[in-house]
């Protein structure tokens, strides 16, 4: 709930600052390792901006998938599952470039 709260207010305080009355679509975007659950977050989504400029707003969850490089042997490569092993050399030393830590508003529409 508090990281819908938190993105909630970065939107509409931006809404504000354009103008806008109300807030049409929202684009999420989570990293995998984040452990978010799309319907979770819509779940919260849909309570906290009652009575809101986003109330009513469509909703779009996009995870980020695991994007790796191995220092042993420079590849980059998509895990469907965390592994602490690269895939093509079996190395332990992974370098994570995408789908960590991210938790992002990556685009709204407004009104």
């Amino acid at each position: 709930m508090s990281v819908v709260q938190s993105m909630l207010d970065i939107l509409e305080e931006q809404a504000r600052a354009y103008g806008a009355k109300r807030i049409v679509s929202v684009r999420l975007e989570f990293g995998i390792l984040t452990a978010i659950v799309p319907s979770a977050i819509q779940f919260a989504f849909d309570i906290l901006a009652k009575d809101g400029l986003a109330e009513g707003a469509r909703l779009d969850i996009n995870i980020i998938p695991l994007k790796i490089e191995c220092s042993e042997c420079q590849k980059e490569a998509i895990m469907e599952e965390y592994s602490p092993f690269c895939p093509t050399c079996g190395s332990p030393t992974l370098k994570i470039l995408e789908g960590r830590d991210e938790m992002r508003v990556a685009s709204m529409e407004i009104e």
